[in-house]
């Protein structure tokens, strides 16, 4: 990989990385949102019905133990990581197979690229971009839930992480 390459790579992360947090930024606190269910709107400013509001709110979670469990705010990277060992952990439990899909894009395409030469060669060349495609489709990481979650974090960002996947797979074809 050249320099320029290896450049443009490190700022598509970086955008991806700026893209996750400025969605973060738009999230909205549990307290934020029950504001609006009560008064219609999110608090503008913090004005005495916001700050009332809020002093209710918490005082209401202490009194009934909701949102008794806070986990500790995690950077991107700290996040990041905790998925690669939650998906190590995974493979090794067999729960993943990590052996039933090529390691990277590139071993997926050097695979296509053997079998269209060997024991697909007698495909035209739609056909042959074709199977590449929904070979890369099925590569694809699937579609996460977040059923059962009681985090609006968790939520958002399932749904950014789904829409982003959506949104790759429509580009294929």
């Amino acid at each position: 990989m050249t320099e320029i390459e290896e450049l443009k790579a490190q700022i598509k992360v970086l955008e991806a990385k700026l893209s996750f947090l400025e969605e973060m930024e738009k999230h909205k606190s549990p307290c934020e949102e029950a504001y609006k269910r009560v008064y219609g709107f999110y608090p503008e400013t913090y004005e005495d019905s916001w700050s009332s509001f809020q002093d209710g709110y918490f005082a209401s979670q202490k009194d009934y133990k909701v949102g008794e469990y806070q986990p500790t705010p995690q950077t991107p990277e700290q996040v990041a990581d905790g998925l690669k060992e939650a998906f190590r952990e995974a493979v090794k439990q067999g729960v993943v197979s990590s052996s039933t899909k090529p390691q990277t894009l590139t071993d997926l395409i050097f695979d296509w690229w053997n079998d269209i030469f060997t024991s697909h060669s007698d495909l035209d060349m739609e056909a042959s971009i074709d199977d590449l495609v929904d070979r890369i489709e099925l590569f694809l990481p699937k579609e996460q839930s977040a059923s059962g979650s009681q985090n609006a974090y968790v939520e958002c960002s399932v749904e950014g992480y789904n829409d982003c996947i959506n949104k790759i797979r429509r580009k294929l074809r």
